[in-house]
């Protein structure tokens, strides 16, 4: 793996940070495209609710950091979070920290639309931008196979389960991008986002060395992605009437 992506000087620049930084600006670019778009920015206080996203993010990132660890190291997890140490994190944390965070700044400011929409690809996209550096830091490693696929890590073969998701999330994003614009209920665009990012993980788990603590057959990591699934799945099914987001 490629851990240090470049040196300057006595700097050795991460490749985990660098492709993470990377990801994040990308979606910030594309998100205040999309609040310009449908309008968002004319609401007043909107603008609180891009830093609600990216704080309730970095925090549920690092407190979802319990469905990987014992019971005794919840404690830690706390800690860490309050001294803003996120050097261990989980995306499934920081999707569902992020989405508290803009829902509570959405009832602080006054906001009564859905906001959502407009994290609809810079949420996917990010998240495919920062897996490479997962790949290159070698964290968040498959498990091991003699397949075709696998790529040594630490003097084993595994499945790059970074990469595929990375694939997969791109994939996601462009797709989202393609349909943004076509008619339909305000919110929907973003809960297609989640409920793709739910299907790529509960389907990428399995590959993950990874896993966490066990209910039976599923993860802790699947169960919650399954309850996404199908939360997302009926509000999508559900009747609305159909139109963009309001301005």
């Amino acid at each position: 793996m490629y851990p240090t992506l470049l040196t300057l000087g006595a700097l050795d620049v991460s490749s985990y940070a660098v492709f993470v930084g990377l990801g994040i600006a990308l979606a910030a670019t594309v998100r205040r495209r999309e609040v310009a778009r449908l309008g968002y920015d004319r609401t007043p206080g909107h603008a609180l609710i891009g830093f609600a996203a990216l704080f309730g993010g970095l925090f549920g990132s690092k407190l979802g950091m319990a469905l990987f660890v014992p019971p005794a190291e919840l404690a830690r997890l706390g800690y860490a979070a309050l001294a803003f140490d996120f050097t261990g994190k989980t995306v499934v944390g920081g999707i569902a920290g992020g989405y508290l965070g803009v829902e509570l700044a959405k009832r602080l400011v006054g906001v009564r639309h859905s906001t959502g929409d407009a994290f609809a690809v810079a949420l996917p996209l990010a998240q495919g931008v920062g897996r490479i550096g997962c790949f290159l830091h070698g964290c968040c490693i498959g498990v091991e196979t003699n397949g075709p696929l696998g790529v040594v890590i630490g003097g084993t073969s595994r499945h790059p389960t970074q990469l595929y998701e990375a694939a997969l999330d791109l994939g996601l994003a462009v797709w989202i991008w393609s349909i943004r614009e076509k008619p339909r209920p305000a919110g929907h665009l973003f809960k297609l986002a989640l409920l793709g990012y739910a299907t790529i993980r509960f389907a990428l788990e399995p590959l993950r060395g990874d896993k966490g603590w066990q209910i039976g057959p599923l993860t802790a990591v699947q169960i919650a992605c399954a309850l996404a699934i199908v939360g997302f799945g009926v509000a999508l099914l559900r009747p609305t009437p159909t139109g963009v987001a309001p301005a």
